[in-house]
C-alpha cells in the first residue's frame, strides 16, 4: 500500500509539473511555445535546404542522444519538482515589490505621465529588460557568482531544454533575487515615468514575453541557426546572438547578455552582431579557444562542483 501511494505521490507531482508548462504562455516548455519552435525550425530547414529529412536535421542523435541533453533532462526535473515547494510564483515578489516601491517612493501623488496601457506595459518590460541584462552580466563578472552560472553554460549540445539547465540555488534564489530586483526597477519606473499603478497593466507585460517565446525563444539554445538583419541585430536579441553568447571562442566570450533586447548591449560595448553563419563550438572554454574539460559530467558533480566553486571564489583574496 505504502508502495502505491508513494507512485500516486509521484504521479500527482508530475502531473502538476506537466500542468505548469501546459498552461503557462511565459514556460518555454509549454506546448504551444514548443509547436512554434518546431513550425519556425521548418521555415529555415525549406529556406536553407540543409539536405536530409527534417525530423533527423531538428533532433539530430548527436545532441538528443549526448550526454549533455541527459544531464539537462535530470536537472530539468528536479528544478520543477523543486519549485513546487515555492507557494507564490516569481511574479508574485515581481509585482509586489513594484507595488511596494511604487507606494513608498509617493508615486501615487504623481500625475499620470503615460497613460496608454500598451506604452505602460512597454516600459515595464524596457525595465525587465534592463534589470535581466545587469542580472545575467553579474554571473559572469562577479567571481562567486559565476560558478553558478558556469553549469548552464558547461552544456556542449544545446537544445531548449538547456534553457532550465541551472543550479538549484541559481533556479530558485537566484529567481527570486532576480523578480525583486526587476520589481525594483519597475517600481521605479511606474512611480516617477509612467505615475500609475495597475496590476492588471503590470501584469500585462508579460504579453511580451510570450510573444517573445513563441517568437522563437527556444531557438536561443539549439543547433539551428537564425540570424536577423543587421539593424534588427542592434534592437533585438537574436537566436544566434544568444548561441554566440555560449562559444568557447574568444571573440564571443562576454557578449550578448541582454534576453530581449539588445540595446543594452549595444550600449554597454557588450553586442556582437553576426555578419553571417558561424560554426559555433559551445561549452566552456580556456580564453583562448580550447575546450575545458568537462566539471559536470553527471548530475552529482552538477550540484556539487558549483558550490565547491563558490567556497574557493569565496576564500580567495581580492586581487
Amino acid at each position: 500500500m505504502d508502495k502505491i501511494e508513494t507512485w500516486a505521490e509521484l504521479g500527482a507531482l508530475a502531473a502538476e509539473v506537466a500542468s505548469q508548462f501546459a498552461f503557462d504562455l511565459s514556460a518555454r516548455m509549454a506546448p504551444i511555445n514548443i509547436a512554434a519552435f518546431v513550425l519556425i525550425c521548418l521555415g529555415v530547414y525549406l529556406f536553407t535546404r540543409p539536405g536530409g529529412g527534417f525530423l533527423a536535421w531538428l533532433f539530430p542523435k548527436r545532441i538528443y542522444r549526448s550526454a549533455s541533453f541527459g544531464l539537462d533532462i535530470k536537472i530539468f526535473l528536479l528544478n520543477q519538482l523543486l519549485r513546487l515547494g515555492i507557494v507564490a510564483s516569481y511574479a508574485f515578489f515581481t509585482g509586489a515589490t513594484a507595488a511596494l516601491v511604487f507606494f513608498v517612493t509617493g508615486g501615487a501623488q504623481i500625475e499620470p505621465n503615460i497613460t496608454n496601457p500598451i506604452l505602460v506595459a512597454g516600459v515595464i518590460l524596457l525595465g525587465a529588460d534592463f534589470t535581466t541584462y545587469w542580472y545575467h552580466r553579474f554571473h559572469h563578472d562577479v567571481a562567486w557568482l559565476w560558478p553558478i552560472h558556469a553549469l548552464h553554460h558547461s552544456a556542449e549540445e544545446l537544445n531548449p531544454v538547456t534553457a532550465y539547465r541551472h543550479h538549484p540555488l541559481f533556479e530558485i534564489f537566484g529567481g527570486i533575487a532576480a523578480a525583486l530586483m526587476v520589481g525594483f526597477v519597475q517600481g521605479l519606473l511606474l512611480a516617477f515615468v509612467v505615475g500609475e499603478f495597475d496590476p492588471a497593466v503590470v501584469g500585462g507585460a508579460n504579453l511580451f514575453f510570450a510573444v517573445f517565446n513563441l517568437a522563437g525563444a527556444n531557438l536561443r539554445h539549439s543547433h539551428v541557426w537564425l540570424s536577423y538583419p543587421r539593424p534588427l541585430g542592434y534592437l533585438f536579441i537574436s537566436p544566434a546572438q544568444h548561441q554566440v553568447h555560449h562559444s568557447i571562442d574568444p571573440a564571443h566570450h562576454n557578449k550578448n547578455y541582454g534576453e530581449v533586447l539588445a540595446i543594452w548591449d549595444w550600449m554597454f560595448g557588450t553586442l556582437y552582431v553576426p555578419d553571417g553563419y558561424e560554426k559555433i563550438e559551445f561549452g566552456l572554454g580556456d580564453g583562448k579557444g580550447g575546450r575545458m574539460a568537462q566539471p559536470h559530467p553527471d548530475l552529482k558533480s552538477a550540484l556539487k562542483v558549483p558550490l565547491r566553486d563558490v567556497a574557493a571564489a569565496l576564500r580567495r583574496k581580492p586581487g
